[in-house]
């Protein structure tokens, strides 16, 4: 998908939002006094400023940006705490939205989820700029406003990124779209690759934990040193007022604690003199040079290098059988 064809405009529109604080009362009220009813009329209608939408008639979409945020609930105490302040000092920047193609009079939220929830919880109408925006487009406003927020946490935006491929777009686009280099991408994809979600979910957006931290806890996984339900179990044990950067400490410490069992070796009796042993790295397979196995045991090594090379082979075409099938 082309991505960079209207970044001037989508640009623009940021600017606009961030400045639309300025924009007087009388501009305000006149542009919501004259809002017709209709998807169509209600764009013409956003173009020139921002507008009063009753929150009722956004719905969700895209790839979302933030773990806990939803359209359908309050959910986080963060929410409540913009609502405060959005009711104390009233809403500062709008948020962008586009018209809805599927429902008339409604609209689908580009940025500002948590506004808009402040708002929902408030039982006020959001201040907003509306924009027709295709999904590319719609995608790179989405970026270029959290490339310019310093409170989206590092793994929000590897989850972010992980939501944009999971919706078809290339790494190309997911890198314009976040302002990103691919070096940067292919660092916060081994994140999500790593660490399962449901831990992630689990701990959070830890705010105040950059790479270093996410890297040692996918280093974990790696390594063996941790599993999801291990993980899981360590998170549920945290006490309820342990903060998301606190869960996060927490599990990465059981990964370098002795707590975490390694598996076992285990050996095997093929038959008398023939014994093999399977650990975590390694098979290893041992024939005793004496008595009635020391000429099968002679035969063997002489045998042993066309032996594997067939058994290779023979892996390699069953595997190739079982991706086709």
């Amino acid at each position: 998908m082309a991505m960079g064809k209207n970044k001037t405009g989508i640009m623009a529109a940021i600017t606009a939002a961030a400045e639309a604080g300025q924009a007087t009362p009388e501009a305000r009220d006149r542009a919501q006094r004259t809002l017709p009813r209709g998807t169509i009329g209600s764009v013409r209608a956003g173009l020139g400023g921002i507008q009063e939408i009753d929150t009722s008639t956004i719905l969700a979409w895209g790839p979302q940006d933030r773990l806990g945020v939803e359209l359908t609930a309050v959910n986080s105490g963060d929410i409540e705490d913009l609502a405060i302040s959005i009711q104390k000092s009233g809403q500062q920047v709008p948020v962008l939205l586009r018209p809805s193609s599927e429902k008339d009079g409604h609209f689908e939220v580009i940025y500002g989820r948590r506004r808009i929830l402040a708002c929902r919880e408030l039982g006020k109408p959001v201040k907003a700029l509306i924009r027709t925006l295709d999904d590319s487009e719609a995608l790179m406003a989405k970026g270029l406003e959290n490339a310019s927020r310093q409170d989206l946490s590092y793994y929000e935006r590897a989850r972010f990124a992980q939501a944009i491929l999971g919706q078809g777009y290339s790494r190309g686009d997911v890198c314009e779209a976040l302002a990103i280099s691919k070096n940067t991408l292919s660092q916060l994809e081994r994140i999500t690759r790593t660490v399962p979600d449901a831990v992630g979910d689990g701990i959070g957006a830890a705010p105040g934990s950059g790479r270093p931290k996410w890297m040692t806890l996918a280093a974990a996984f790696e390594g063996d040193r941790l599993d999801e339900a291990r993980a899981v179990a360590v998170i549920v044990d945290c006490p309820d007022e342990c903060t998301s950067d606190e869960r996060l400490e927490a599990v990465i410490k059981a990964a370098s604690s002795r707590e975490v069992e390694k598996p076992a070796a285990t050996e095997r009796r093929l038959f008398d003199g023939v014994n093999i042993k399977t650990s975590r790295t390694s098979v290893n397979i041992s024939v005793a040079k004496t008595g009635k196995m020391k000429g099968f045991a002679e035969w063997l090594d002489e045998q042993l290098d066309d032996l594997i090379k067939e058994s290779f082979e023979r892996f390699q075409a069953e595997s190739s059988e079982g991706k086709r099938s």
